[in-house]
C-alpha cells in the first residue's frame, strides 16, 4: 500500500470523523457561548431556550458551568460563588431578578423546558444548587430571598426530578444554622411554597426529604423547643 493512500477495510475507504470546530472546548468558552446567547437575545428567555435548543452545545460536559450562567450570569470560580474574574456575563440571571414570584417564574419555566430537553442535566442542577446552598452566607440577604422563592417555585412547578433532599440536607451546615440563616431562607421557602400549595403539601415535600420530624435542626441551638418553632411558624403573613 502506498504511504498516501488512506487504509480500507474489506474494499470500504474509512473516512476520518470532521470535528465540529464551532462547539467550545473548554468551561469559560462554552460559558462566553451561552452567555451570548443571553444577551442576543436580549434576555428574552423563550428565545434564549429555542436557541439553546437548537445549538450544538456540549452540555453533558459542562451542565454545572450552564446552571451556573442561568442562576448568577456567569462562570462561578471552581469551590466558590465568587464570579471569574476574566469571561463575559449577562445581567438576566436569576439573581438578577426581582425578589418576587412573578419575576422568578419564567427562570423556572425555561429551565424545566431545558430539563425535558435535556434530562440529563437534572443532575448538574443537583450539584450547582447543592453547591450555593451550602454557601448562603455569602449571598446578600436579597439574594438569598430570591434563592429561596426559586426553590419554592421549583417544588410547585415540579421540577423534572429535583429530589428534596437535595434542598434540605445541604442546609443543615452548623455555621449556616447557627447564624440563623438556614431559618430565614426555610422561612421564604415555605411562605413561597404556600402560597399554591397546601400545607399537607408542604408535610409531604418534608416526608420526601426526610426532614417531617426534624424541623427544629433548622433553629439554632438556642431557640431549639416547641415553643419556639410554634411561634416562628405561625406569624407567616
Amino acid at each position: 500500500m502506498s504511504s498516501k493512500e488512506k487504509p480500507t477495510l474489506g474494499g470500504t475507504r474509512i473516512k476520518t470523523r470532521k470535528r465540529n470546530i464551532a462547539a467550545p472546548l473548554d468551561p469559560a468558552s462554552f460559558s462566553d457561548a451561552i452567555v451570548q446567547i443571553y444577551v442576543d437575545n436580549g434576555g428574552d428567555l423563550e428565545l434564549v431556550a429555542k436557541s439553546i435548543e437548537s445549538s450544538d452545545l456540549n452540555f453533558s460536559r459542562y451542565g454545572d458551568t450552564f446552571f451556573e450562567v442561568v442562576f448568577v450570569g456567569g462562570r462561578t470560580q471552581p469551590g466558590t460563588i465568587k464570579p471569574e474574574e476574566e469571561g463575559d456575563r449577562h445581567p438576566y440571571s436569576v439573581l438578577d431578578c426581582a425578589a418576587q414570584r412573578e419575576a422568578i417564574l419564567p427562570s423556572v419555566l425555561y429551565i424545566q423546558k431545558t430539563l425535558r430537553r435535556r434530562p440529563f442535566l437534572i443532575k448538574n442542577l443537583e450539584n450547582v444548587m447543592r453547591k450555593f446552598l451550602q454557601s448562603l452566607e455569602f449571598f446578600e440577604e436579597n439574594e438569598r430571598k430570591k434563592l429561596a422563592i426559586f426553590t419554592a417555585l421549583a417544588f410547585s412547578q415540579k421540577l423534572s426530578g429535583l429530589p428534596p433532599e437535595t434542598v434540605f440536607q445541604p442546609l443543615l451546615k452548623d455555621n449556616l444554622v447557627a447564624k440563623g440563616i438556614v431559618l430565614s431562607f426555610i422561612t421564604e421557602f415555605f411562605k413561597g411554597y404556600l402560597k399554591e400549595n397546601s400545607l399537607d403539601d408542604l408535610i409531604g415535600l418534608l416526608k420526601k426529604g426526610k426532614m417531617e420530624d426534624n424541623l427544629l435542626d433548622f433553629f439554632p441551638s438556642a431557640k431549639r423547643s416547641s415553643e419556639a418553632l410554634s411561634e416562628h411558624f405561625t406569624r407567616f403573613d
